[in-house]
């Protein structure tokens, strides 16, 4: 009996050890949405030496230092600044990864924004990296930049991590593609009717 109970107990404290082994990705992922929220808010009140302070170094590198980087972000910043206030953006993380002993995440920011008389909606990407178990982060707006580009940029970033190309759009063209988009799938349930 008394192996019995050193068994269950030996089973007891190596479970509850592996238990927090495991990292919380719960907390890691409001961590790194909380560094991407910091990323939106000083592009939006161009805060650029902070901005830049959140970016990876090696993209920092990419473009010849913190002030070649600053001026590629204001020099593409004015196509998506908006005439008018907005909604915030909204973030949601599209992936979290463990790689080389460091954190690596795809955030989508979506957001509308109005330019001479138009409303645009733009969807992008963040990248973002952490080598402190989630505690702190570097970031990057995809949109800056070219998704081809990004391996050069962030050579540390996983290859299976599926980062999409951002998107800007108008108002009336979103909603033809979602018509467009209603009309294929109905298309497509007739198909398979008729079969």
């Amino acid at each position: 009996m008394k192996i019995l109970h050193l068994l269950l107990a030996g089973a007891l404290i190596l479970s509850s050890t592996a238990g927090h082994a495991q990292p919380d990705s719960a907390r890691i992922t409001q961590k790194a949405l909380l560094f991407a929220d910091s990323l939106m808010k000083t592009d939006w009140y161009e805060s650029w030496t902070a901005y830049a302070n959140l970016a990876p170094a090696s993209v920092i590198k990419f473009y010849g230092g913190k002030d070649g980087y600053i001026e590629h972000i204001q020099k593409l910043r004015g196509r998506t600044k908006s005439d008018q206030a907005e909604d915030d953006p909204q973030l949601k993380m599209l992936n979290l990864m463990v790689r080389d002993e460091q954190w690596q995440c795809v955030i989508r920011m979506s957001r509308w924004f109005h330019k001479d008389g138009t409303r645009y909606h733009q969807i992008t990407y963040f990248i973002g990296q952490s080598k402190d178990e989630g505690e702190s982060w570097k970031l990057f707006d995809v949109s800056y930049n070219r998704v081809s580009n990004i391996i050069y940029m962030f050579p540390e970033i996983n290859g299976d991590l599926p980062i999409e190309e951002p998107t800007i759009m108008s108002e009336e063209q979103e909603i033809a593609l979602q018509k467009k988009a209603e009309a294929d799938a109905a298309a497509a349930k007739k198909v398979v009717k008729k079969k």
